[in-house]
Formats: structure tokens, C-alpha cells, sequence
């Protein structure tokens, strides 16, 4: 069973600029039906478009773009401010996450309830550039390797809940997401790649935000048998036998500071040429800080600059 589809998520960081009405956060405040609608038709009336690799970056996005490459498979991107995205597909450059805190944050253009799984479905329903999971994937017969982060699995889990039993049958999800995280509909469909992906004996170690690709690339290169016809738990136990023999990476002791010496960190280091960012600060600074904790600094920091 050859692959016939890669999924991957979206990047906040884009290689084109930016246009000011392409931003999420310049969209009225409404309820959730209504901010969508607004968000589609600045969407449809976009100026230059460009083919998604030309906008994302990272290594996230690189590495599955390659794999789908090397699997002559399609790419298919999951997409906060576009809905699901062929990479064929000419889309405009834009600012919109499900990520809390951003200032590009579509909860904050959001009144009265959000969550990601409604936002999904209802810019799915209007948007100019998406197209639906099932549909992408009706006739397909190969496998279906998905690469997403916890909060990308969770806003598309319905969606990959309604596809048929078959189709389903064909999904590989690989993702550094907690199992109890995972919608249990779901979790057979799971590759157990796990922190010995970034140990020592790693043959593709990087960071938290490209892991789920970097597992996808692994099993593609490694596990993967020509015209293979193995099943989830089968391709499973598979990944178990190689990884179980890896070693985990080392923790470093990081420092444990109080909320304003990581501000005056932030404040010191938020326009160097790297950016500041949450791996920077625990990697570089050898930071102790959750991710939670260091959204809300973060959002302390862009208020005082706006």
C-alpha cells in the first residue's frame, strides 16, 4: 500500500509579508459564525498569492514537504486561517492561530464561546482556499501519514471522526501529544514516537514544534516496506522495537525564576535578530517555564509595546 496523502499543520512564521487586513486580529470582534464570515471575505478579496511553500516556514513544514516528495504522495495543510489546503493550492499570505495570547489569536476576535473544533468547522463552510478532510481524501487507497500538534488534532478530530471506517484504517498519527489527549476514536491510529526521538541515539533529533513531522519523516524512511500492507497496531509495535532501544535525551536543570526576572529577559531580548521565543528561552537562558506561564509574560510584553 503505497502512501497517497501527507497532512502537516501551518506555520505562524511566513516567509511573505503580511497584509494589515490579513490580519486576524483586524477583524471585528462578533460571535464565532459572524468573525468567520468576516475573515472569508477579506480571504476571497486577497491580492498576491503565492503556493504554500513559498509562505510557511520551518522545519516542520520542510521536512513533510519532503517526505511527501520522496512518497510522490500529496500534501494536504491544516490551517487555522484557511481551512484545509492543498499545497497546489495559491493562497495569501495571513496572520491567524489557534494559539491563546497571540495577538493574532482568532479567540480574541471571538464573542461569547470558542473552541477550535467550531472555528474549524465553521471556516471550512466559507472559506475561498479550503476544501473538506473527507472529500480530500474519498478517493484515495494509500496510507495517510499525519503530522499535527495537540491542539491541531484537537480542532480536527470531528473531521477525522466522520471518515470512513476504511479510510481511518489507513491513518498514521504522529504527534508528541499525551495519549489522553487524543480523542480515544483516534488513538489506534497513533505511531508511539516519544521523547527518544530527541535522545542520542536519534537519527533526526530536533524541537518540540517539528517533532510530529520528524516522526512521519522516521517512520517513512525506516519503517515504511514497499507496497506495505501492515496495520496501525502492526506499524505500532514496529516503531515500539526501534525506539524502546533508543536512550531519552538528558534534561538540563533550568533555572527557576520569578515572573519579573523572565519579563526583564523578554524585555531585553525580544527584538534580537532570533526573535524571543519559548525554546530560545529555556534552550539559550536555561529558563524553567511552562508554556501556559510564558504565553501570558509574552502577551505582558506585547502590551507594553503596543
Amino acid at each position: 500500500m503505497a502512501v497517497a496523502v501527507i497532512i502537516t499543520t501551518c506555520t505562524n512564521r511566513k516567509r511573505k509579508e503580511v497584509a494589515p487586513d490579513l490580519r486576524i486580529c483586524a477583524v471585528e470582534t462578533a460571535s464565532l459564525t459572524e468573525v468567520a464570515g468576516q475573515w472569508a471575505k477579506r480571504l476571497a478579496s486577497a491580492g498576491e498569492c503565492y503556493l504554500p511553500a513559498a509562505i510557511y516556514g520551518g522545519r516542520g513544514f520542510q521536512e513533510a514537504r519532503s517526505v511527501a516528495g520522496v512518497l510522490e504522495a500529496r500534501l494536504l495543510i491544516v490551517s487555522a486561517g484557511l481551512g484545509l489546503v492543498d499545497a497546489t493550492t495559491q493562497v495569501p499570505s495571513y496572520a491567524c492561530t489557534i494559539v491563546p495570547g497571540s495577538t493574532d489569536s482568532v479567540a480574541s476576535r471571538v464573542r461569547g464561546a470558542f473552541s477550535s473544533p467550531q472555528w474549524w468547522s465553521a471556516l471550512n463552510k466559507v472559506s475561498p482556499f479550503g476544501t473538506s478532510l473527507l472529500e480530500a481524501l474519498r478517493n484515495t487507497k494509500g496510507l495517510i501519514l499525519a503530522a499535527l500538534s495537540d491542539a491541531y488534532i484537537e480542532m480536527i478530530a470531528d473531521d477525522m471522526l466522520t471518515l470512513p471506517e476504511a479510510v481511518r484504517a489507513r491513518l498514521r498519527l504522529f504527534t508528541r501529544a499525551p495519549m489522553g489527549r487524543i480523542n480515544p476514536g483516534l488513538r489506534s491510529s497513533v505511531m508511539p514516537y516519544d521523547e527518544r526521538l530527541d535522545g542520542p541515539d536519534s537519527p533526526i533529533p530536533g524541537t518540540i514544534s517539528d517533532f510530529s513531522s520528524r516522526a512521519a519523516r522516521h517512520f517513512s524512511d525506516v519503517i515504511l516496506l514497499p507496497n506495505d500492507t501492515r496495520s496501525p497496531a502492526e506499524h505500532a509495535r514496529e516503531v515500539r522495537n526501534i525506539v524502546g532501544a533508543w536512550r531519552k535525551p538528558e534534561r538540563p536543570a533550568r533555572l527557576r525564576l520569578e515572573d519579573p526576572a523572565i519579563l526583564e529577559i523578554l524585555r531585553a531580548h525580544w527584538d534580537d535578530a532570533k526573535g524571543m521565543s519559548l525554546p530560545r528561552l529555556r534552550g539559550e537562558f536555561n529558563v524553567a517555564c511552562e508554556q501556559g506561564r510564558y504565553v501570558g509574560l509574552a502577551r505582558i510584553i506585547r502590551s507594553e509595546r503596543a
